[in-house]
């Protein structure tokens, strides 16, 4: 029996070991992903320094010229050269200390690697392509220096070219452009089905060496100690044939329920939870959604202002309400890294209302305050209908264990389909 038992703990820790290590390398592919991009980066931004360095130091200013024509000149082909060498210089950067920390650092940085250089690729484009501008604009001047009655002619060309290239790149990034809703990145992540709002777990995070007595001997026993069995779900639910795939597609097959079943029972759930006054600690639920930003104050005068939905996770616990940036910042951090730890969003205090109609589309839904008037108003999208049915239900969820607890109690929306 002890024999049986100790080769059952070791095929155990295999099979997790085995289950971790395919999740990592996963995780591994994705850091080599934006790894090439930065390097890829890194050797444009090379070529465009040198140009600017030889449109500086060769280029000869005749006698005759305006003097604000050549500064103009010499101002954008040092701002290029500036510009192409700070690309180079921090791209350089985040490839060689990336791969370090995601080698050498501690458990989950690989994880932290991966975000880091996904939250700078944006602005290290745009820096590239500012590069880019003013070397072309340098390149004009100089015509304008050298050439004379010619220059108008020279002028023309890049302005047509500059036309063709913005017009050309802006199609293509419609054709190759991915819903954010839909980008696949290397997290596998697994969760409760019949607990549709229970936390998720990256198996990149599982750990080899926990034994079977921390979580009881079976299923009743764990459940009495609170430890829930969790099936693996992939991120977009995609099913995969018991013949087919990696192991940790194999071990999904059988184990994922139908969206539709989680659907269906996910409002019966969150409302038997807010009856368990006791059990409040319980509510719970997470994921992603979209939120409409703060206004953006853009030009001088102030007379322009952006909003724009971003894409944030989401977690409700008990009457709580945490946003963060990315599901790595709450898988790393737990609620100490969501951007609202301090000041969470109290459902007590807030309504959720769906909109019939809105200008982003549709599954979109308010938290408007109760009393405050002048209390922030949180705008928010789910992506589909079935998440906006399960965002519905937690949310009125909380607020009912927020009444429980003697919060004032508003009346709950009425969801349409």
């Amino acid at each position: 029996g002890h024999t049986s038992r100790a080769m059952l703990q070791a095929d155990k820790q295999v099979l997790l070991a085995g289950v971790k290590q395919q999740a990592l390398e996963l995780r591994q592919k994705e850091l080599d992903f934006n790894v090439e991009r930065y390097t890829n980066l890194a050797t444009q931004a090379s070529v465009v320094a040198g140009f600017s360095f030889e449109s500086l130091v060769e280029m000869e200013i005749p006698e005759d010229c305006p003097w604000l024509l050549s500064s103009l000149y010499f101002t954008c082909g040092a701002s290029a050269m500036a510009l192409a060498l700070y690309v180079l210089v921090i791209a350089s950067f985040a490839c060689v200390f990336g791969h370090r920390l995601a080698l050498q650092g501690p458990h989950g940085s690989l994880e932290r690697a991966v975000h880091i250089l996904v939250d700078h690729r944006n602005h290290m484009f745009f820096i590239a392509g500012i590069s880019l501008f003013f070397l072309v604009m340098a390149a004009v001047l100089m015509a304008w220096v050298k050439m004379g009655a010619a220059a108008s002619l020279v002028s023309l060309i890049f302005v047509v070219f500059a036309a063709v290239v913005t017009i050309r790149m802006n199609r293509l990034a419609l054709l190759f452009d991915i819903d954010p809703s839909m980008l696949v990145t290397g997290a596998v992540r697994v969760n409760a089905s019949k607990h549709p709002g229970s936390a998720a777990v990256d198996l990149s995070h599982l750990n080899p060496s926990s034994r079977a007595a921390r979580c009881g001997s079976d299923v009743s026993v764990a459940s009495k100690q609170g430890t829930q069995y969790t099936p693996l779900k992939e991120e977009h639910l995609e099913e995969s044939s018991p013949a087919q795939g990696n192991p940790v597609q194999r071990m999904c097959t059988g184990m994922v329920t139908s969206v539709k079943s989680t659907v269906n029972s996910a409002i019966r759930q969150h409302s038997d939870l807010a009856r368990e006054s006791s059990q409040g600690s319980k509510l719970k639920h997470e994921g992603h959604l979209f939120k409409k930003g703060e206004p953006r104050q853009a030009g001088v005068a102030g007379l322009f202002h952006t909003e724009e939905m971003r894409r944030r996770y989401f977690v409700l616990e008990g009457k709580s309400l945490y946003y963060f940036k990315a599901w790595e910042d709450y898988g790393s951090a737990g609620h100490a890294g969501a951007v609202n730890y301090k000041d969470p969003i109290d459902m007590s205090k807030y309504e959720p209302m769906l909109l019939a109609k809105a200008k982003e589309g549709p599954n979109r839904f308010d938290l408007v305050p109760n009393n405050d008037a002048m209390a922030r108003k949180w705008e928010l999208q789910a992506t589909t209908p079935d998440e906006l049915r399960e965002w519905l239900a937690a949310l009125r969820a909380a607020r009912a264990y927020a009444a429980e607890l003697g919060s004032p109690t508003i009346g709950d929306p009425n969801l349409k389909h």
